[in-house]
């Protein structure tokens, strides 16, 4: 495609150079750029720009695009186009070139604190369950299938996401359901998308990081309902939104087309009429629209139910059957690392759950969700991640130490922080509730007696002094990573993975057997 005919309409400030260039291929990683790319610039940092600038035109790029500051002398080879927001015209830029997919694949974004990628799991198997391939795109990967093809970004950089699209729609895949973040959002890598249905599961404290308060939080969600889904150029566009969360009120309020509410609530469009739950799984009946539907799933917990409901209320919207809706949530396993379960042989009648909940909405729900399903103790793993939100942590102790029996606190990815200086954020919170650090190992095994807490730095020994202190009729909670295979140490990317972790230990626990 030529330059010009790329940009033609686009958002552009300037172009300095030749607008017939003929453009092969687009790339923001200079790494990643080869012969004939338009590349986009999109660093924060001035010096960081101009580096990369000069790698991808060392590596063939014809034309690059840049922000709206002084880049000095390009190379007379190279056409520069200035744009005040590069990411924004890279996605316009994108979904021109791969010819617009989302017109075509029903795409399905999902956004929220929590339950995003679950909610996309059950969906897609929803789908499936009709005979219809799809696609997922999220925390874990791009996949067509059971084929991963990308890891990287919740939400991916849109040449990414228009890429992953395009091969979805040449692979026969006609519908794709998409983990949507809250930077995503605010950095534009989904406006130029045409979302079929966006749904909305909860507004919890994360990314604070990020964002300067929560209510900056909430309006890059909103984003997705009043701006985004309705420039969609697809038919029939729907909003489906958790009704009895305070921020999917706010939702439900400012969406000006249709509508769906869903929640624990019976005066919303989706709700539970019963179910029971335990740690087998969720038996339910649930009302959708006015229909009725009886639901078995293997998934735990009340905060899974909510997980089936918005799945099953946004199937309604797009006309599935409702026996294919339970055919799919009876089908589906639940997403990796999302309060997984893990076999072991070595502590028989103990329950070892994994769960990727890092923040404090995620780690309450899922404590709490534990508490109604057990008379035993809860013996929660956690920790909190450096580099990230300092704000959490104290949050994160109190949360843990209100509501497990015994709560270990350790590292999860440090990256850059000493590991000790996170922990000791995390422990005002625990102090908080009135416990107290146990600081012998001989004294841990009545960690729970004396309303105790125990601190360890190192994960793997954590993990072990839970298993070891787990009795029969005892749930260990292993928290925060989730699916990762890695901790990020000083730099440094350690393997390391919670499911193989506790089946190593239980192993050497059970002299072998796990």
């Amino acid at each position: 495609m030529k330059l010009g005919e790329l940009l033609e309409g686009l958002d552009v400030r300037r172009i300095d150079g030749d607008l017939n260039v003929e453009i092969t291929g687009l790339s923001y990683d200079s790494r990643q750029t080869r012969p004939g790319h338009l590349y986009f610039s999109t660093a924060r940092d001035t010096t960081r720009n101009r580096t990369n600038i000069d790698d991808a035109l060392n590596r063939g790029a014809r034309a690059v695009v840049v922000g709206g500051w002084d880049v000095g002398t390009a190379r007379p080879a190279a056409t520069l186009v200035v744009s005040e927001r590069p990411r924004l015209l890279m996605g316009a830029a994108a979904s021109r070139f791969f010819g617009a997919p989302s017109e075509r694949v029903d795409l399905i974004g999902i956004t929220g604190t929590s339950g995003k990628t679950t909610t996309s799991y059950i969906v897609a198997s929803i789908l499936e369950a009709t005979g219809m391939p799809t696609g997922i795109i999220g925390t874990i990967g791009i996949f067509i299938g059971r084929k991963k093809i990308y890891s990287g970004l919740t939400t991916p950089e849109s040449i990414d996401f228009e890429s992953a699209l395009a091969q979805m729609e040449h692979e026969g895949v006609r519908h794709a359901a998409a983990e949507v973040s809250s930077i995503g959002i605010a950095e534009g890598r989904v406006d130029a998308l045409s979302f079929r249905a966006c749904m909305f599961t909860n507004l919890g404290r994360d990314h604070l990081d990020y964002h300067a308060r929560m209510e900056d939080y909430f309006a890059a969600k909103l984003r997705l309902f009043t701006e985004i889904l309705p420039h969609s150029r697809r038919a029939n566009t729907v909003a489906i939104v958790r009704g009895d969360d305070p921020f999917g009120r706010r939702v439900l309020k400012s969406v000006k087309g249709s509508k769906i509410s869903f929640g624990m609530d019976r005066s919303l469009d989706a709700y539970p009429e019963k179910f029971d739950a335990d740690l087998s799984g969720i038996r339910a009946t649930l009302s959708v629209l006015g229909r009725k539907i009886e639901i078995e799933s293997p998934l735990i917990g009340e905060i899974n139910l909510l997980n089936i409901l918005g799945a099953a209320a946004l199937s309604a919207a797009l006309g599935v059957d409702m026996d294919a809706v339970a055919d799919g949530v009876r089908r589906c396993p639940g997403a990796p690392g999302r309060l997984e379960v893990v076999s072991t042989k070595a502590k028989p009648g103990v329950t070892v759950l994994v769960d990727y909940a890092h923040k404090p909405d995620a780690l309450e729900a899922v404590l709490t969700a534990l508490r109604r399903l057990r008379a035993g103790r809860i013996i929660c793993v956690f920790g909190c991640g450096g580099d990230r939100d300092r704000g959490k942590r104290p949050i994160m102790g109190e949360i843990a130490g209100r509501l497990a029996d015994i709560p270990v606190l350790t590292s999860d990815n440090p990256r850059s922080e000493d590991p000790m200086a996170i922990i000791a954020e995390v422990e005002k919170g625990l102090t908080a509730t009135g416990r107290t650090r146990i600081s012998s190992e001989k004294n841990f095994v009545d960690a729970s007696i004396g309303g105790g807490y125990i601190v360890e730095p190192d994960r793997r020994t954590a993990i072990g002094i839970a298993l070891r202190l787990a009795a029969v009729g005892d749930a260990v909670l292993i928290a925060g990573k989730g699916h990762e295979d890695y901790q990020l140490v000083a730099g440094r990317v350690l393997p390391f993975d919670d499911r193989v972790v506790v089946r190593e230990i239980a192993a050497e626990l059970g002299g072998g057997q796990s």
